[in-house]
């Protein structure tokens, strides 16, 4: 926390102890963040699982306690902020001159999430992951000084990966919440349909669909690859560390048969410890990027 004020740093402290307390495939700050940089980092993940957890567990008027978040944030960039998330994020925003635009998309991504609950294309799908994954590439690439139009785009390809592999892998989760994020067009192409997926069916139908999906989240993995060769060396290390293990994820679900409902894939210890000791004994391809 040296990079950070003195009278920040209990701010900053609630932020980190986030990163801590939820699941996440892969730690969100690894060591592959430079020390001065993780604070940063902290205080936008604080604000991203903010706004998932009003999205997805608030009891109350969620829509009212998401446009409650967003006043919040217009506060912190008008340097008015007043909860602890919000004045570490103030400061960040500062620090790293970040957009407003990529945190108003991640609000309205829950938003849509209380009013939307199956997605009828893949072209749709892809653009809910403009709001809900796409921002939070965008938001790092600002923390690292190196957001621009193309490696925005190379990072719009990896993100929306990552949540398409986290919708196909969280299948039975976002049934819980009432939610279907595999496109209704594509399982009808297959000969499924939204109620085989409500009822729990992994008919030969929904199997290739997910195959399907699985197919397009690793195209996308592939688009984004090239970015990890235009940016700094730690981030290029970051950025894979995402990559592999949301490959892992894939090439878990393609073990499972494509079946949703037989366990949720995940990469176990081992495997995360593999990934990440492959990506720092051998480092990014064609690492050595500038911002």
């Amino acid at each position: 926390m040296g990079s950070v004020p003195v009278e920040l740093r209990g701010d900053f402290e609630v932020c980190r102890q986030l990163t801590r307390s939820h699941y996440e495939n892969f730690s969100v700050v690894s060591l592959f963040v430079p020390r001065h940089l993780r604070p940063h980092f902290y205080s936008v993940y604080a604000f991203c699982r903010g706004v998932d957890d009003l999205g997805d567990e608030f009891a109350g008027d969620r829509m009212a306690a998401l446009d409650a978040y967003e006043e919040e944030l217009r506060r912190a960039f008008a340097g008015e902020a007043t909860t602890p998330a919000f004045r570490a994020l103030q400061f960040t925003i500062a620090t790293c001159n970040l957009p407003m635009e990529p945190f108003l998309r991640l609000i309205e991504a829950n938003r849509r999430d209380q009013r939307k609950h199956t997605y009828d294309t893949w072209e749709d799908l892809r653009d809910y992951c403009r709001y809900s994954a796409d921002p939070v590439g965008r938001l790092v690439l600002g923390i690292f000084g190196c957001l621009d139009d193309e490696r925005a785009r190379l990072s719009d390809a990896t993100c929306t990966a990552l949540q398409v592999t986290n919708h196909m892998q969280d299948i039975e989760r976002d049934l819980a919440l009432g939610r279907i994020y595999v496109p209704r067009a594509d399982l009808e192409r297959f000969g499924a349909s939204l109620d085989d997926i409500r009822a729990r069916r992994a008919t030969e139908g929904v199997r290739r669909c997910i195959a399907l999906e699985v197919d397009r989240a690793q195209a996308l993995f592939d688009e984004g690859r090239r970015l990890e060769s235009l940016v700094p060396p730690r981030l290029a290390r970051q950025l894979k560390l995402y990559r592999l293990g949301g490959e892992a994820i894939l090439a878990a679900i393609r073990r499972q048969g494509y079946n949703p409902f037989a366990g949720r894939p995940v990469v176990s210890g081992k495997q995360k410890l593999r990934i990440a000791l492959s990506v720092l004994a051998g480092g990014a391809k064609g690492e050595g990027g500038s911002a």
